[in-house]
């Protein structure tokens, strides 16, 4: 379980604060706050400044693409 954890936690690295990406569900969004446990993503599509995303970083690897 460790090991599984760690590996999704440095697949996640390769992110950097305000890079663009493609999330699972089509939208465009920016890499806004990278955290331990988290990172939230802003939608690029929406006028709406709270139309966001937070993804813990073990489930980045299924659900964003660079």
């Amino acid at each position: 379980m460790h090991m599984e954890h760690a590996k999704a936690v440095l697949d996640a690295c390769y992110l950097k604060q305000g890079q663009h990406v493609l999330m699972a569900s089509g939208r465009a969004a920016r890499v806004a706050e990278i955290g331990k446990s988290t990172i939230r993503f802003d939608y690029l599509d929406s006028g709406k400044a709270e139309d966001h995303v937070i993804i813990p970083r073990h489930r980045v690897p299924e659900m964003v693409r660079v």
